[in-house]
């Protein structure tokens, strides 16, 4: 889950638990002041007479900067708690809309030849079972992004039993791209029905690259090979196949490293 900019900081909520004295730059005091709620610009405060606004500029840097490290604490607190609540309703709601693992009318699972890999479909009969009650994990198994997003909603403890610290390989359609400061690595998001939980697969720079960056507002993944040369090795949209080591789920996000993609 990604930095929240304080620019997009709302109304924080609770108060802090002691009162001070805050001092502005112009040296007026609000004694016993405690703060009220956080906003965009600055905060508001309830003290000895009464209750004031006052704007961050108009703190010393030591007391904005401390405030302003709480703001984002308890914003980040919210926003993941409104995530495991909405995670927690779309799982609620899709369990409502399993059908009893019956395959959909006319069509019959199918196994699909990838690489020269033997890619086991997941049959309406599993997607109904829980976790635990699904087939021995091979390694050469293929196993789709949105199951696996599907299955560590809903059990996520099971999940993770039986997907961490183990290499196989997922399938997927590319959502976006996210090259790594200060390494050579990038990421790449695949699409998910959850707008908040989805499969990582972080990437090592090819070797005989210089550097890799996104284009169309990291939609195309561009790597430079040599010196005014560009090439365009993926793009949103793309289907892509990788094996990698799953390192369970962190927070709303299955990471996998290491990964190499199949062909």
């Amino acid at each position: 889950m990604r930095h929240v900019i304080l620019s997009v900081l709302l109304v924080a909520g609770a108060t802090f638990a002691t009162a001070e004295d805050i001092t502005t730059t112009e040296g007026k005091v609000f004694k016993n002041a405690e703060v009220i709620r956080f906003e965009p610009a600055g905060l508001v405060v309830k003290h000895d007479r009464g209750t004031n606004w006052i704007d961050w500029k108009d703190l010393p840097t030591a007391t904005r900067k401390r405030f302003q490290a709480e703001a984002r604490k308890r914003k980040e607190e919210e926003i993941q708690k409104l995530k495991r609540d909405l995670a927690r309703a779309e799982a609620e709601a899709a369990r409502l809309k399993e059908d009893n693992g019956q395959p959909e009318a006319g069509k019959q699972p199918q196994a699909e030849k990838s690489g020269g890999l033997s890619a086991r479909r997941t049959t309406g009969e599993e997607r109904g079972r829980s976790v635990v009650e699904l087939p021995p994990l091979k390694p050469d198994d293929i196993v789709d992004a949105a199951e696996l997003v599907q299955q560590f909603k809903n059990d996520p403890t099971a999940a993770d039993r039986r997907y961490d610290k183990k290499n196989f390989h997922v399938k997927g359609v590319i959502e976006r791209f996210e090259p790594r400061m200060f390494v050579r690595k990038y990421d790449v998001l695949l699409e998910s029905s959850d707008r908040f939980a989805r499969v990582i697969a972080v990437f090592d720079y090819p070797n005989d690259y210089k550097t890799v960056f996104t284009t169309h507002r990291g939609q195309t993944l561009v790597g430079k090979p040599a010196e005014n040369k560009e090439v365009t090795l993926l793009q949103a949209g793309q289907t892509i196949l990788f094996r990698g080591k799953c390192k369970g789920a962190r927070d709303t996000e299955i990471v996998f490293t290491g990964c190499e993609s199949v062909h």
